[in-house]
């Protein structure tokens, strides 16, 4: 009987290969037809299937998914006035469950039954590899099933539909799962695939780190602090990572160049450029580059790095303390300079100038910063000029995230001790004296307001208002600040706090669970709209 031909192997898997293996050597069986049969024969093909999944952790687009999530949330402004992201958050086009800008559920069923065909045909047809081969590779495909569910679950409470049957995966209708189910079925995928993948590979490739990396960060999400912890400590255990020394440093590494010493990584992408590299910073870059400087950080986030008081001491920074107001930019805490570029920062072979009339100045829409701000942490600082395609790496998992993970998950379980000990770990590392141990309240604002600094433009900031239950008193009646800078005819400057949004923000309550999408409760009779949509 002739076997079903099947589209697999394509230019663009082979692309993946390439970007996430190039230090790999790898043969596959070259033929003009593909049978089911044929990613199975040998080890090499079956790689080649395998790393057709990697794209889940970035692909060509660099860091530009995470910044537009960051996009709706408090941290960065996109500039002009008609990007969807500013129709969202302005409620000029509301969502509704046939109309909504983050939904991801056509995506994400169409990956998960891509994923569950894998494992499929890997039962089906691969009982010739080794145990070894054979669990290692359903590891890998159960952790890019777990990722996928994951991405859909912040957005839908959890309530999706959940595909464990194999291979009948075409069922019309089925039931939508509660929150509990889905967050279980995530857990048990990474769990196997923690058990099963190897504890170190080339650069790229899945390891047991990332498995219980992921399954920390979805268990914060689904408010299971002690799995939480437990997985996050599973990773700090493993005695494998540790924090790069300069926090700036670490997101100008390239792969195979800089990053030897980089322990931080526990899951990354790597870029090849200019063969297989990414033109961020042609979009994001200032005005005064040539850029199109399509987002701006908000002075929101500004305000949250910290100032050296007169005793030396990091204290808050307040626009009504005459001295703070006078030099804003004077003696802020050292990731505020690795991350934010301001008036009178240094930047390649010039100075940023974003007062009137100055080669950056602020604009009123696009080609130009909004907020008085442009990103500095992401870009290819050895550029100079012409946006040539660059090769940074993307980090999808970095061992700061995870200590961030462990100390709120144990400050959740009242154990303040080893919290604030945790979170004082990423603090210094950011060049800030630890925190005594306080309140549970304490530990939540200091940890808020690490992980939005620490975090920031990495795609976490709109999430973790939503999972905090803060996201409306945050987002909701307000509008985003930015500075006025003016040059004095002494050559002096003066700053002023101004709002750089002509309206307000809006964000209704029901947004902290989106719509299930019209389309799918058309197509499946026993799917149910979540009550606060209905």
């Amino acid at each position: 009987m002739k076997s079903k031909s099947i589209k697999i192997f394509t230019g663009s898997i082979l692309g993946f290969v390439i970007l996430y293996l190039s230090s790999c050597s790898m043969e596959p069986e070259l033929t003009d037809q593909y049978t089911s049969e044929t990613p199975w024969r040998n080890e090499k093909n079956l790689e080649l299937y395998l790393n057709s999944f990697y794209g889940l952790l970035g692909t060509t687009s660099y860091y530009t998914p995470n910044v537009s999530d960051d996009g709706y949330s408090d941290v960065i402004k996109f500039n002009q006035e008609i990007d969807g992201h500013n129709l969202f958050v302005f409620n000029t086009n509301p969502v509704t469950p046939s109309n909504n800008p983050l939904d991801n559920w056509s995506w994400g069923h169409n990956w998960v039954i891509a994923c569950n065909r894998f494992i499929d045909g890997l039962h089906t047809h691969g009982g010739h590899f080794p145990e070894e081969v054979q669990l290692r590779a359903e590891a890998e495909a159960r952790f890019f099933r777990a990722h996928v569910y994951f991405m859909m679950a912040r957005r839908f409470g959890g309530r999706v539909v959940i595909h464990r049957d194999l291979p009948d995966m075409n069922i019309k209708d089925r039931k939508l799962s509660e929150p509990d189910e889905c967050w279980d079925f995530i857990a048990e995928d990474l769990d196997f695939a923690a058990e099963h993948l190897p504890l170190t590979a080339a650069k790229g490739k899945l390891v047991k780190g990332g498995a219980y990396g992921l399954k920390a960060r979805a268990m914060l999400y689904a408010k299971r602090w002690e799995a939480a912890s437990d997985a996050a400590k599973e990773v700090i255990d493993l005695d494998l990572y540790e924090l790069y020394p300069n926090y700036g440093d670490l997101f100008k590494m390239e792969r195979g160049k800089n990053d030897a010493n980089n322990k931080e990584s526990i899951l990354e992408v790597g870029y090849s450029a200019p063969d297989f590299g990414y033109s961020f910073d042609y979009f994001y870059s200032p005005k005064g580059d040539g850029g199109y400087a399509e987002v701006a950080p908000t002075e929101n986030l500004v305000m949250n790095y910290l100032i050296k008081d007169e005793s030396g001491e990091f204290v808050e920074f307040d626009w009504n303390n005459p001295a703070h107001a006078a030099d804003p930019y004077k003696n802020r805490e050292p990731r505020f300079y690795q991350t934010v570029l301001y008036n009178g920062a240094e930047w390649k072979d010039r100075v940023i100038e974003t007062f009137e009339g100055g080669r950056d100045a602020m604009t009123q829409g696009a080609g130009g910063t909004t907020t008085g701000y442009y990103l500095r942490k992401l870009f290819d600082e050895s550029q100079r000029g012409g946006f040539d395609k660059s090769g940074l790496t993307l980090y999808y998992l970095r061992y700061a995230e995870v200590l961030l993970i462990y100390a709120e998950a144990m400050a959740e379980q009242n154990d303040l001790e080893t919290a604030f000990s945790y979170l004082n770990e990423v603090r210094e590392r950011g060049g800030l004296k630890p925190l005594p141990v306080g309140t549970k309240s304490d530990f939540q604002r200091e940890l808020r307001r690490e992980r939005m600094i620490e975090l920031a433009f990495e795609g976490h900031r709109f999430w973790d208002l939503r999972r905090w239950g803060i996201a409306k008193s945050v987002l909701n009646g307000v509008s985003m600040k930015g500075v006025k800078t003016t040059k004095n005819q002494d050559g002096s400057f003066s700053y002023e706090l101004v709002d750089c949004e002509r309206k307000k923000r809006v964000y209704l309550d029901r947004y902290d669970t989106f719509p299930i999408p019209t389309s799918e409760l058309q197509k499946n009779q026993l799917a149910e709209q979540t009550d606060i949509w209905k």
